[in-house]
């Protein structure tokens, strides 16, 4: 968006090119609005000529700059990041006539105080002014008595800011969360399926007082439940598989830790040295019997999918004497690292047209198991009949139904359905019946033993206790917090809050809105999910929000105020630029180099060993710029492993909506050549008086008239196309700008 002018200012720029520059030093914190009449010993009026008080002889604006000072904002898109330069000016060494002092005896070791407080720079035109910089005032050199130089640098209030903040008393911080998470509710007393948690990492602080103390980012009164994983163990998403724990505790956190009384800001988690816990599972790896001998297998996968209501249909139409056995091979069985208290194996079957035509058809539907390389004998139920619905329940550590059960998990499980036909007439009518296999899984129970000490209160001195470093949780990351209540879970969302929360930047940042709206589209939603335990500069990690999520923050330098800049899908021209307009027009393209033709996307964050899970490969198939460039194999291939941006990283194709996702948002910037024009604005104010030149910021979206341009961009033209302000280089009278085709 383009700074906002007065009317008076923007109609001064259609009428004028003599621009000056005016410069404010104050000694108070005075913000940006003028300073009121009674005040000028407590400000240095400085200007790039004499200028005038409107009203006041002592408070002039005093010449004494003698450089061409200038600002340079930028802003890189491949980066998503901004950058403001430091202004520098060099002054002779006058006499402040509201001072009666030398602008060096005034600016340094007097009774006023200049350093770091606030400078205002504005642009004069016509009489009439504009703000277009603050900062602060950061260096000042005195040359030979006569030459002062000044140094004024944005102020940037997420400079050297880390997180998180708080620590333990052993040193651990308290966790820093983002993004919605989901919790299992299994319970030892009532066991459930595990199969869709979605959890953070939290550090085990201590175990004072025989438990395990987790330390957490906020407070939680009913997600605060902790889990422990699945040993190897994975879901259909290729996420590590989390077992919730049993415990005495409520499903709430702590704010009494380490003798800290009401502390908000140091939560913690506590969950029993014995990790006890129990959950349902269905079979990882299996394989599948077919049909043939007489048996035909329909569906073999809805054995052990997660609808109890579809079933396996296994149909016998048999005449001969004959034995057919259908088996289901399962292994991958999760090894738990902790004492099995229970490994239960539970199957539902039922048979239906059951018909005995020609003899006796005998159905016996058995499981077994394998230990040390050998399968046990089956246990099994036999029928000759139809039966209605009838879960089996087998114990695989009862050597009473196996023989060879151990304590441990089973290599194998065999699940075998045998038909044992025997026909009075060997060729005569079919012996019928369908044997229906509704769901087959696994009850666990497991927790740690110290089988050397009946005492549980000694566990803590177990290894199988010291040795667990961190447990996981499925409570929520922070909330918005200008909207409590509402979890941070979109990636700009989270950038404003870090914004809020840790460096008090508490007002809407321009461009929220807009941005807000195209980061959650229909279908291209884009969420986050981020941790840490470990300090991190805030800069660095909005830097990293702003890359993953498409976008660009900045403090806008002419009023301090946050700004959120990103490439809508459709953008709005701001100015429209004729020849007459610039001079001095240079027009380049992007170097060949630079492209990024097919992206390789790494993401969603692993829980337990911090790697990404998932990875997508995306290519423009629309533009197709690897064919039309002549691109080779393993050229122009980027990787990026996001560690914040867990859903709409990109499409396979991104040749589509560039905001329908990561890949797509940068392939639309780097994935074709674009121009690059180089120019001076040379009117401040069209005629129209519609577009004010002078008050261009970085972001703003420009178009050229194609029909009034000094020269058509190479065999192109400029009709249709829409230009971004990447860079702009203030100094009085003079407007460079970098523009670059989107």
């Amino acid at each position: 968006m383009a700074l906002s002018g007065s009317t008076n200012y923007n109609n001064a720029l259609t009428s004028t090119i003599k621009e000056e520059w005016l410069f404010e030093f104050r000694n108070q914190d005075y913000p940006s609005s003028p300073i009121p009449a009674d005040t000028s010993d407590e400000i240095i009026r400085l200007a790039t000529a004499e200028v005038p008080h409107s009203s006041i002889s002592d408070m002039k604006y005093h010449g004494f700059i003698t450089n061409t000072p200038s600002i340079r904002e930028s802003i890189d898109l491949n980066k998503s990041t901004a950058t403001v330069s430091n202004i520098s000016i060099t002054c002779v060494n006058g006499t402040l006539s509201n001072h009666n002092k030398t602008l060096a005896e005034e600016i340094y070791g007097g009774s006023n105080n200049y350093i770091n407080r606030n400078v205002i720079v504005s642009s004069r035109v016509g009489g009439y002014t504009q703000i277009i910089f603050q900062g602060r005032l950061k260096e000042v050199k005195l040359s030979n008595q006569d030459t002062v130089s000044i140094v004024i640098a944005v102020h940037d209030p997420i400079q050297n800011i880390s997180i998180p903040e708080y620590q333990s008393k052993s040193g651990n911080y308290f966790p820093i969360f983002y993004g919605e998470s989901i919790p299992e509710t299994s319970t030892v007393s009532s066991p459930d399926y595990i199969d869709a948690s979605r959890v953070f990492p939290v550090e085990v602080d201590t175990l004072n007082n025989d438990v395990f103390n987790c330390l957490f980012h906020q407070a939680e009164s009913t997600d605060a439940r902790l889990h422990y994983p699945v040993k190897d163990t994975f879901d259909a998403n290729e996420f590590p598989i989390m077992c919730p724990l049993d415990d005495t505790f409520s499903n709430a956190t702590y704010d009494d830790y380490e003798g800290a009384t009401n502390d908000t800001n140091r939560n913690v988690m506590r969950t029993d040295l014995d990790l006890h816990r129990a959950y349902k599972i269905r079979p990882q790896t299996v394989t599948n019997p077919s049909s043939g001998s007489g048996v035909t297998v329909a569906n073999p996968g809805n054995a052990y999918d997660d609808n109890v209501s579809t079933d396996a249909d296994f149909t016998a139409a048999l005449n001969t004497d004959v034995t057919v056995d259908k088996e289901y091979v399962i292994s991958d069985i999760p090894k738990e690292e902790h004492a099995l208290q229970n490994l239960k194996f539970i199957y539902n079957y039922s048979i239906t047209g059951y018909s005995s035509n020609n003899g006796t058809l005998t159905i016996k539907i058995g499981v077994a198991i394998k230990h040390d390389g050998s399968y046990s004998a089956f246990k099994e139920v036999t029928k000759t009949a139809n039966q209605s619905s009838d879960p089996q329940t087998l114990d695989l550590l009862s050597t009473s139904d196996f023989s060879n059960a151990t304590n441990k998990t089973p290599e194998e499980v065999k699940l075998r359905i045998r038909f044992v036909n025997d026909a009075s007439d060997v060729g005569g009518d079919n012996n019928l019946a369908v044997v229906n296999l509704f769901d087959t899984f696994f009850q666990i129970e497991t927790k740690i033993v110290d089988d050397n000490d009946t005492d549980e209160l000694q566990l803590a001195n177990s290894s199988a206790v010291t040795s667990v470093k961190k447990l996981y949780t499925g409570a929520d990351g922070f909330d918005e917090s200008w909207n409590a209540g509402t979890v941070a879970s979109l990636i700009h969302d989270m950038h404003r809050d870090i914004l809020y929360r840790f460096a008090g930047v508490t007002a809407t940042p321009d461009g929220y809105s807009a941005l807000d709206t195209d980061r959650q589209q229909t279908g291209f939603f884009w969420f986050c999910r981020y941790y840490t335990h470990k300090p991190i500069e805030i800069k660095k990690l909005l830097e990293q929000c702003q890359y993953e999520g498409g976008f660009i923050f900045r403090f806008r330098p002419s009023n301090q105020t946050p700004q959120y800049i990103h490439i809508p899908d459709s953008p709005t021209t701001i100015h429209t630029i004729d020849k007459d307009d610039i001079t001095s027009l240079n027009i380049s393209i992007t170097p060949f180099e630079s492209l990024v033709t097919k992206r390789i996307v790494k993401y969603e964050i692993n829980p337990i060993n911090d790697k990404p899970i998932r990875e997508i490969t995306c290519t423009d198939t629309t533009s197709n710029p690897r064919s039309t460039y002549n691109i080779d194999t393993k050229e122009n291939i980027k990787t990026d492993e996001l560690e914040i941006l867990r859903n709409s990283v990109g499409q396979t194709n991104m040749g589509g909506a560039r905001n329908n996702g990561f890949a797509n948002y940068y392939n639309a910037i780097e994935g074709n050549p674009k121009l690059i024009i180089n120019t001076e604005i040379i009117n401040p104010g069209s005629s129209g008086g519609s577009s004010y030149f002078y008050l261009m910021e970085v972001g703003d979206i420009c178009a050229f008239n194609h029909n009034d341009m000094i020269v058509e961009p190479f065999g192109e033209s400029f009709n249709g196309k829409q230009f971004i302000v990447t860079s702009l280089t203030r100094s009085p009278g003079s407007l460079k700008v970098v523009l670059r085709e989107i």
